[in-house]
């Protein structure tokens, strides 16, 4: 009767394949990796998503004061929490909207700049890019205001960026 137990060195680990993570191939395996950092839709969930939530808890926070404070001061409990309640989902809704949308067209249009290669049309400047895209961005958001209106929008933004 044979020994049905195999001893660990006898196995060939090369033919399991890569089930266990051993290359069959003798060409490298490398990484995808962007120099520039994280890719476009990566930047915009994370810019969107926290731009949303940041001002809907600030919008709601505001709308909350002013919920309490419009609320009479004689009306029972139940009254003034559905104040509260509306004025947090009016002004954080409102915020968190205007938020999103802008960091989509910050985020679009920074990555526009990075793909035209503004900064190294300006002498390899690294300020360019940011605030190309905030001064888009700006102008963009107040486009409806008129003229006047855009172009301070749009100086806003690249101040800010």
């Amino acid at each position: 009767m044979a020994d049905a137990t195999t001893r660990p060195e006898d196995v060939d680990i090369g033919q399991l394949g890569s089930m266990f993570g051993v290359q069959t191939r003798n060409d490298p395996d490398y990484l995808e990796y962007d120099i520039r950092g994280r890719g476009y839709t990566e930047r915009l969930f994370f810019n969107c998503g926290a731009s949303y939530l940041g001002f809907m808890l600030g919008g709601g926070v505001y709308g909350t004061v002013q919920g309490l404070r419009l609320a009479p001061s004689n009306a029972p409990l139940r009254v003034r929490t559905n104040a509260l309640m509306n004025g947090f989902g009016k002004h954080g809704a409102t915020a968190g909207n205007a938020a999103g949308a802008v960091a989509l067209m910050y985020t679009s249009f920074e990555c526009m700049a990075e793909s035209a290669e503004l900064d190294k049309l300006c002498g390899d400047q690294a300020w360019v890019n940011p605030v190309a895209a905030g001064a888009l961005t700006g102008g963009l958001f107040k486009a409806g205001a008129g003229v006047r209106g855009a172009a301070l929008a749009s100086a806003i933004g690249a101040g800010l960026a």
